[in-house]
This record gives structure tokens, sequence and C-alpha cells, in this order.
């Protein structure tokens, strides 16, 4: 961009002028528009043979017919000779032709152009010597001369032309009739293939897998077959146009290129299941998995996710499960807890009930992302100006244009320090008159400097296009996020099970919500409540209000953060109940126990397998925190131990947390927190030291607002520049309304019991001794005969909300009374009575012997 134009030499020329006719790659900056000048000339020169051949007059050597012509005298010579040389298989000569113009003009690269060209001429003859074969006229119809005999015709020679009409007599010799026709079919259909790079399997494919369908049904008739058919050739000729077989013109080494969406792929496409493939991989996973658990003992913390779709299962009849009725604290009996049965996973819906909302509640991007190249060249030579002014030494040699910003990448002289560079981003600034500028330096894995300005127009993105582009595999992402944009234009979709916790924070209006609201419709688009489960903290309780009731919802949203508590504390041990069920089945994550299926699990679990709370499938857990600050506030400690342990075990089973924040401080992000969610998003911060808790390095702080976030991707330390999607309320609604019309919301009465504090006797006592300190706080209450919170938090070192759960747990259990104000509560067991009960593994040892 910086650099002198010199004068094209004539080997620079030759290239270019090779390129255009031959096909061969050219110059970076001139092969986009060769390609178009191409495309134009193709287009056009077919067009008017096409108009020729249409418009050609009849009788064949009536004078008026020159002037009749659509392509004037020189249309009606190159008509009059392709119908005498090929008959109608000319037309093909045009069809073609077009066909590869506007191929061109959406610059794709056509590779091996001659053999593109050898297979139209076959294609071509062969077609001809078909319609001679087929309609030609027999010897006693031509005249002296070899032509139609007594008629005025455009074909003199017939359907197939001259050539043709002497060779089809010696080619029926030589092969036969059926013999002929037999050649010339496969000649054709090869030819096509050479021409076009089409291929007929899609099409065969489809038509198979409609006729496997039909075993099953038949009550669709003809129309069924024809469309089965139909849709095949359909998806053959898109595959083809959207460029699946062509390869892009290359764009890369232009300063100012920006990629080119792929094109747009219909809803079927997008969600289409391959339930056959899945369940043989799945099938294989498992097999794999027996062979290898006889010498493994721990669990692995690394595992590859795929999305598990189960259209082909039967629907279960699921049974009214019967109400509890809890009688009062007072008239239970104080007596031993009654152990809880295991952890039974809530109902979700059969996948094949489940429909995902449509493309068509999203709204449509405008506009897209390209360069005003005058304005690069300004800002080129600006900044070339700017950093020689303070005397260093800099080339722009680069520009890649993003939504929001644009990244120009620069080398400096050799000798020059690049923190040198970092030091001038206020100067950079004033002098391109922009808000704010970040200095790379250098970028990862270059020797170049990245400097990246703000674009003078922002570009909205749209979750829409991020579908659109298909920049995810359906089949490897259990839990698919679309993000944003980055700055060179690729969309970001990344797996949640790959991260596999999040941590978000930002200022308020810099976009931290809408992300959220961005995450929670990624996964309402592409998983059922049979994948995914929902568990909401809002203490705002208008974030996330327009998500409540939905299918996904495994409570209802979490608005008291002493309710929150219990949440996270629930799911700890959901946790370590999961990890106990995958033990029993022998494998080692969530993906190879869904792919067990019934049969395996029950030859698997043998006795222990029960069928009623044994599951079949485990849904993902995604646990959204929207203040963490808020949390930490009212129970720090519990609160920080929850989170710390999910984020460290949680993975392997299938829970996932995000957590985010408003004040990304040390008291609220701890270290102990951030170490254990290596994937975050920063928005703009109010400072340097803000931008440093959540990224470990400084540049949030110089963020522009609405969206605009710095990403750190999951196993990687490279930081990112993304312009967030933006999803707006009206969308949001369309698709919760959508997922609410086809299932009601399943509560887990379990989990909805445990955040209230109303949990059967049973089931909070067995909760109660699953705590670690459970056991020990017991005691220290039966020792002191006082039933105190604050004795708890002195003498276990807990928080006052954990200290008033274990004495609420105390209470259901019949160990102390009720709440009586400020005093302590009554203890009504003695300490002899409870380690009768429970010995401890020592006293049981002893009294075994």
């Amino acid at each position: 961009m910086a650099k002198k134009k010199n004068k094209q030499s004539p080997r620079r020329l030759g290239a270019i002028l090779g390129g255009f006719l031959f096909g061969r790659p050219v110059g970076d900056e001139t092969s986009a528009r060769l390609q178009e000048i191409k495309g134009l000339a193709m287009t056009g020169l077919s067009l008017w043979l096409l108009i020729s051949m249409v418009s050609y007059y009849t009788p064949f050597d009536d004078p008026r017919a020159v002037g009749r012509n659509w392509g004037g005298q020189a249309g009606f010579y190159l008509a009059n000779w392709a119908f005498i040389a090929i008959g109608l298989a000319g037309y093909l000569f045009g069809l073609l032709g077009l066909f590869w113009g506007l191929v061109t003009m959406a610059r794709k690269h056509v590779s091996w152009p001659g053999i593109r060209l050898f297979g139209a001429v076959c294609l071509v003859g062969a077609v001809a010597f078909m319609l001679q074969a087929a309609f030609g006229p027999s010897p006693a119809e031509l005249d002296a001369g070899g032509r139609l005999a007594g008629l005025d015709s455009y074909l003199p020679y017939g359907p197939g032309g001259w050539f043709a009409l002497q060779t089809t007599p010696f080619l029926v010799e030589k092969f036969g009739g059926p013999g002929l026709w037999i050649l010339l079919v496969t000649i054709s259909a090869v030819s096509f293939l050479l021409a076009t790079e089409m291929a007929f399997y899609p099409a065969l494919t489809a038509l198979g897998g409609w006729l496997r369908e039909r075993r099953e049904r038949w009550g669709e008739g003809m129309a069924g077959a024809i469309w089965g058919w139909t849709r095949g050739l359909l998806r053959g000729l898109w595959d083809f146009l959207r460029g699946a077989d062509l390869e892009p013109v290359a764009e890369q080494g232009n300063p100012n290129a920006v990629r080119r969406k792929a094109a747009p792929v219909t809803e079927a496409e997008l969600f289409e299941d391959d339930d056959v493939e899945e369940e043989e991989e799945d099938e294989e996973e498992c097999e794999d998995e027996e062979e290898e658990y006889e010498d493994e003992e721990e669990y692995e913390d690394e595992e590859e996710y795929e999305d598990e779709d189960e259209d082909e299962e039967e629907e279960e009849e699921e049974e009214e499960e019967e109400a509890v009725v809890v009688p009062p604290a007072a008239a239970r009996p104080k007596s031993k807890p009654v152990p809880a049965p295991a952890f039974q996973e809530p109902p979700a819906p059969p996948p094949g009930d489940w429909t995902l909302p449509s493309l068509d509640l999203l709204k449509t991007p405008k506009g897209s992302v390209k360069g005003n190249e005058p304005f690069l060249e300004r800002s080129a030579r600006s900044l070339e100006n700017a950093l020689k002014s303070f005397r260093v030494e800099a080339e722009v040699v680069g520009a890649q244009v993003g939504p929001a910003v644009t990244l120009f990448e620069l080398t400096v002289a050799q000798g020059t320090r690049m923190n040198k560079v970092t030091q001038l981003s206020q100067e950079i600034a004033a002098t391109l008159k922009a808000k704010s500028v970040r200095i790379i330096a250098p970028i990862p894995g270059k020797s170049t400097v990245g400097i990246e300005v703000p674009n003078s127009e922002r570009r909205t993105v749209r979750i829409r296009e991020l579908i659109s582009q298909k920049a995810y595999d359906k089949g490897h992402m259990a839990l698919p996020l679309f993000l944003g944009m980055d700055a060179e234009g690729h969309a970001i979709v990344e797996d949640l099970a790959r991260m596999p916790h999040l941590l978000i924070a930002g200022t308020t209006g810099s976009g931290k919500s809408v992300c959220i609201n961005t995450i929670l419709v990624s996964l309402l688009l592409t998983r059922s409540p049979h994948d995914v489960k929902l568990i909401l903290v809002d203490p705002k309780m208008v974030e996330l209000q327009i998500f409540s009731d939905m299918p996904h919802m495994m409570l209802p949203l979490v608005t008291d953060m002493r309710q929150a508590t219990n949440v996270l504390l629930w799911v700890v041990e959901k946790m370590e109940s999961r990890y106990e069920t995958l033990r029993r089945a022998k494998v080692k994550n969530i993906k190879s126990y869904n792919g067990l299926g019934e049969e395996k699990l029950r030859e698997r679990l043998g006795d222990e397998f029960d069928e009623e709370r044994t599951a079949r499938h485990l849904p993902y857990v995604v646990v959204v925190i929207d203040e963490m600050a808020d949390l930490m506030m009212v129970s720090k400690k519990e609160a920080e131990l929850a989170i710390t342990r999910l984020a460290q075990k949680s993975r392997a089973v299938g829970i996932h947390v995000i957590v985010a924040t408003q004040r990304p401080s040390t008291d609220v992000i701890t270290g102990v927190i951030k170490g254990n969610l290596p994937t975050r998003i920063a928005f703009q911060v109010a400072s340097k030291v803000d931008s440093r808790v959540i990224l470990d390095v400084m540049g949030a702080e110089k963020l522009l607002g609405q969206g605009d976030m710095l990403y750190t991707p999951p196993q990687s330390s490279q930081i990112r520049r993304v312009q967030g999607a933006l999803v707006e309320d009206d969308e949001i609604k369309g698709i919760v309304a959508h997922v609410r019309d086809v299932a009601a919301p399943s509560f887990s009465q379990e989990m909805v019991q445990a955040a209230t504090g109303t949990a059967p006797a049973g089931s909070i006592g067995n909760a109660g001794e699953s705590d670690p300190l459970w056991d020990e706080a017991v005691r220290v209450v039966l020792k002191s005969r006082r039933g105190s919170a604050s004795l708890l938090q002195r003498a276990l070192g807990v928080g006052y909300t954990r200290g008033s759960r274990l004495l609420d747990l105390m209470e259901e259990a019949g160990i102390v009374g009720e709440h009586k104000g400020s005093k302590a509560r009554e203890v009504l067991m003695d300490l002899a009575d409870w380690e009768e009960m429970h010995p401890t593994p020592l006293e049981q040892a002893t009294s075994d012997e």
C-alpha cells in the first residue's frame, strides 16, 4: 500500500494474458478483476451465440434470413455453421459457455480449463451423434448432395449435423445399435463430469436414502419419489454453485482484501441429522472404552465431544410422580434420618418430538464487511507519517477490515524496539482522530506490528450470518456458541464443552448482557431439552427474565442469592453423583455414557440397573451466573468453593459454568476462580487494572463498547479482537415462544426443594451427609449442646449461609429443634446416641474385629 508502483514488465503482462486465457492464477491485485472480465466476456459471447441460433431464419437459402437474425450478419453465419456442423447440439456450446461465465464471475477459480474445454467438445459431439441416431434422416430422404431432399430446413443435414450424418452408419456397423447407444451415453456422462465438475453421487445417495425410508412408510405416493430424486439433483447443483468443488480465487496477498462469506445454507442442511453415522461411531467408541477401562483407574480430562442425536429412539411413557406429603418438623420422629435414593435426572421430552427454532425468527444482516480503499490509503499514510515523526521507520504492508475495527499490519526498521511503538498509542489515535487505538506488538506468529483503528462506520453482526457461514460442525460440537466476528471477518463459533467454562466481564453498556443472551440463544437454536439443561442465576431479576419457564430450564429463574448458593452446592453434589454413575458404567465422560444405549447399560450395570432411576441419557448442564459480585457479597466462601470445585472437575460429566460480572475486581474474581476459568471474554472496562484482572494483560480499557471485546480462546493464550453478535429482544421472544409452544417446562423437583430449603427429610438428610463437613458439624453441635450458626462459623471456618444450612439439615434430621430468634436452637440428641448410629471408621473396624 505504501510501496511505489513499478511499471509492468513484458513478462508480467504475459503472465496476466496467460492467466486470462488459460485460467492460471495471476497477481493477487489483478486476479479478482480479471475473473470478472473473463466471466463477462464468456457470458456475453454465449448469449450472442444462443440468440443467433434461436433467431436463425428459414428457409435455408432465403436472402432475407441475414437481416432478420438477432445476432446480425455475423450471428447468422455463426449459427449457420453451427447447425451445419453439429446440428441442435450447438445449443450446448452456448449453454456451457453461459454456465462457466456465471461461475467465473462469481470469482471461482476454474481448475484445469483445458480439460473442461475437452469435456465440452466431447459432450457436444456425443449429443450430436445421439440426436442423429435417434432422429436423423434415413439415406432415402437425402438428395444427391447429401442434404435433406425436398425440405427447406434450418437443419439441412439432420439434428446431429453433417459430421454425425456421415459417420453414424459406419459406427452402427462397427458397434451395433445398442452398443453405440451404450458408448454414447457413457461418453456423455464422463464428458459432462469433465466439463462441469458436477457429480451424480449426491442424487443417487438422496434417492437411496429415500428408498430406505419408504420401507417403513409407504403412504406418500409418486410425488415423494419425484421429490427425492429432484432434491438430490438440486442439492448436487447447489453444492457445486456454492463452491464445494471449486477453489476461490486467492486474495490473501491483497492488503484490502476481505474474505467473502460462504453462500447461506438452508435450515434443512444446517440441522440435518446424521443419525446412522453417529450411532455407528458411538458403538465403536463404547467398544474401545470396554477394552481400555481395565487398565485405567482415574478419570481423564481430555475428550472429544460430538452431538448425540437420537431421533430413532422409541418414546417411553412417563409415569406421573406421586406427590410427597411432608409433615411438619415437629411431627416427625427425632431418629436416624432415612437415606434418600440416588439422584434422578429430570424428565426431558423425547428427541423425536422436538423441533428446533427456524432461522426465519432471526433478523437478516444489512451490508457486508468491505474496505474503503481511499480511506485505507489515507489512514496508512497517516500511520507511517505519525510514526516517522517519532523516529520510527515503519511501512504498512496490509490491512484487514472487520465489522468494528481495521487491523493495519506494519513492518518496522531493524533495530527498532517493539515497546517504542506500543508507547505511541495516544499519539497515533490523535493523528488518526480515532477514539482509541490498540497496538499488537508483535502480531503472534509474525514479525510485524498490528494497529487496530476503529472504523468510521461500524457494522452490526447478526447471529444469523454466523450460522449461515456454516462455521461449525454440528456433529462435533456439543454446545455451539455463536459469539461474533473477528477483525478479519471470520465467524467466531466455539464449543462450550471444549472451553469448558467461561468468564465474562465488562462495564454497563459494553455488551456483557447481550453476549449472555447470544450464548443462550445459540443453545436454544441448536439443542433440545433432551441435550442441554439450563440453570440461570439473575440477581437483577430483569436481565434473564425473558428466558424463564422454558423447557430447557432445570428450575425457575433464581433471583435470591441465598437460594443461588444452595443451587451451586446442589450442582456440586450432582457432579459427584454423575461421576459415580460413570464409574459404575465403566466410562470416562458423558459422551461415552450417552453412546452406550440401554442394552449396554443393562449389561454393564447388571443388578444395579434400576428401571426408574437409571438415566439412559445424561443432558449437559449449563450454569449461568449473571452477576458474580452480588453472589460473593452474600456468601463468598461457599460460592467460591462451589465454583472452584465445578470448574476443576465438572467437565467430564457435562456440567459447565458461565460467570459474568460488571465489577472485575480481585475480591469478586479471585485468583482461585480465575485460575480455573481459562476461557475469558473482556468487554470495555474502566481501567487497566480491571483489564489485567480479566485477561492478565492491558487493552480492554481501550475497547469501543457495544459488543467490542477481547476473547481468549480455549487452549490458547492468544487474544483476539471480536465484534459480538447482536440478538434483539424481539428475536429472543420469538425463539422462546417457539420452544415454549413445543414443550412445557419440566423442573427438577429435587433441585427446586434444595434451592428453597423445603426438601423432604430423607433427601435433605442424605444431602447433608454428603456435605464433607456434615459429620464434623453435628459433633460440634452435640459437644457444645448449642445449635448456633455463629458457632459453626468459628469452629468450621464456613460462612453464615452454609452454617445456617447445616443447622436446617440438622433440624430436618431431628438433631436440633426449631429456630427461636436470636437464641440458640435446642439440641435434641446426645453425642453418644449419634456415635452409636454413626460410628467413625476406626470404631467400625474395631467393632468388626
